[in-house]
Formats: structure tokens, sequence, C-alpha cells
């Protein structure tokens, strides 16, 4: 019987999986034009962006499952400000290590959300709790993919 924690590992799979596929197939002097929203974010930002969001995660919940309380680091309330500084810190990277860090961002933010099993009340991860707001990566994820796929289908590509 899967608890909630294999619930959120599943989701996040699931939505990582639709993220990658809507992806995969942009050619690559694609990936850099920007187009998102009111600061024209690329795909490249937007992978920059969620990949920061989800390293930040893993922390917090790493602190969590070792009853400490939870923090995101360089995030200090304001959302703006700790989107643009992963935006910018993305545009460092080529798009083959942005991939691998974002690989690498996910595999230890599933390793975190395990991590709360037995350090933590499964009933506590609710949504609209913070434990599960932070494991909610494929929530995250998921707010982008549409924006992705119909800016795609109206560029042809």
């Amino acid at each position: 019987m899967a608890d909630v924690i294999d619930e959120l590992i599943e989701g996040n799979a699931q939505a990582r999986a639709e993220l990658i596929d809507v992806i995969d197939a942009l050619p690559a002097e694609r990936r850099s034009e920007g187009w998102f929203g009111p600061e024209q974010w690329s795909v490249h930002d937007i992978i920059g962006h969620l990949g920061g969001w989800q390293a930040g995660w893993s922390h917090a919940l790493e602190l969590m499952a070792s009853g400490e309380r939870p923090a995101v680091p360089g995030y200090e309330g304001d959302d703006d400000a700790y989107n643009a500084g992963s935006v910018a810190a993305a545009r460092e990277r080529s798009w083959e290590q942005l991939m691998v860090d974002f690989r690498q961002n996910r595999e230890r933010h599933e390793a975190a959300v395990r991590g709360l099993r037995g350090t933590m009340d499964l009933e506590r991860i609710v949504p609209g709790r913070t434990a599960h707001n932070l494991a909610n990566a494929g929530g995250h994820d998921r707010e982008h993919i549409d924006a992705i796929r119909d800016w795609r289908r109206a560029q042809g590509i």
C-alpha cells in the first residue's frame, strides 16, 4: 500500500518525465530564446529556475528530517529575488551541465523526500503543510509544462 511519500515521489517522477518530454525535442538554438513571462525567460532559464528551487527544497527537507527548522539557502522571503538568482546562475552553465545539475537536484530531492519516512509523522505531510509543499516538486514542474508546450505549439516546434 502506497503512503504519502510514495505518492509524492511517483507524482514528482511523472511530472519530471512530462517536462523532459516537452523539452527533449527542442532544437538547441531555441533553448535560450526568451519568451516566458515579464522576465522573458527561456527554456534554459525555466530549467535553472526549477532546479534552483528543487535544490533549496532538498536542503529544507533534509533539515526537517533531522528535526531542524526548514530553510532554503539564499531565500530571504522574496520569490522574485530568489528566482532571479537561480536564473542568473543557470545562465552561466551550458545546457549539458544544466541538465546534469537538474538530474542531480531531482535525485537529491527524491532522497530528501524518502528521508522524511521514519523521521516525521506521515499525517503531517498533507497539502498545505510545509513538508508537503517542499516535497511536491512535481507541482512546480507542472506549472511550467503547459507554458512550454503552448510556446512550442505556437512556434511550430
